[in-house]
């Protein structure tokens, strides 16, 4: 499972779907992974969509450096790793 150094921590994420695809991006909720958006997985990706799920930082198979974790922290992990992979909108 491919990984992302991103704003000080380690993310672990998904990307499937056609590349040229619109990309969907979902992150967990608390004390989940990025399983929990399996069932939207196949809908998603047949109907055309890139679906990007990662862990949140202190979920799953992502890092859990020290908090405190805030929204503003997670939201930037998440514009992080978009650019990390190159993701523009």
């Amino acid at each position: 499972m491919p990984h992302a150094e991103v704003n000080g921590t380690t993310l672990h994420y998904r990307l499937d779907g056609p590349e040229q695809g619109p990309v969907v991006m979902f992150s967990n909720s608390l004390a989940s992974d990025l399983g929990m958006w399996d069932a939207q997985l196949a809908p998603l990706t047949s109907a055309g969509f890139r679906v990007l799920r990662y862990d949140s930082r202190g979920h799953g198979q992502s890092a859990a450096p020290p908090g405190p974790y805030t929204i503003e922290l997670l939201a930037d992990d998440a514009v992080a790793l978009l650019d990390a992979l190159a993701i523009d909108s």
